[in-house]
């Protein structure tokens, strides 16, 4: 990707406060890793953002609890669910 085209998707900003220690921190790790402070901030909240994403809307079943799943949703329904379905929508 050239240089302008990344400059061109990359038009936003966001401004933090941070304490002295952190940024000198942050400056450091990212110095470490030979990233530049912006490139290490925008990889850790990347990763950051797609873990919470992930978290919040994810739901992991161990192999076990899976099977039951499946089975619950394999079995027929309930005959009082069955008969909410058959029932004609009152929108209709």
């Amino acid at each position: 990707m050239s240089a302008v085209a990344e400059k061109k998707e990359k038009q936003y900003r966001m401004d933090i406060r941070l304490t002295q220690p952190q940024r000198l921190s942050y400056e450091r790790a990212a110095s470490l890793r030979g990233q530049s402070l912006t490139q290490w901030a925008t990889a850790h909240l990347d990763e950051s953002a797609k873990r919470d994403i992930d978290e919040a809307t994810s739901t992991l079943l161990s192999p076990e609890a899976f099977d039951e799943f499946c089975e619950m949703l394999e079995a027929p329904l309930p005959e009082a669910t069955q008969k909410l379905l058959e029932r004609k929508a009152v929108w209709e």
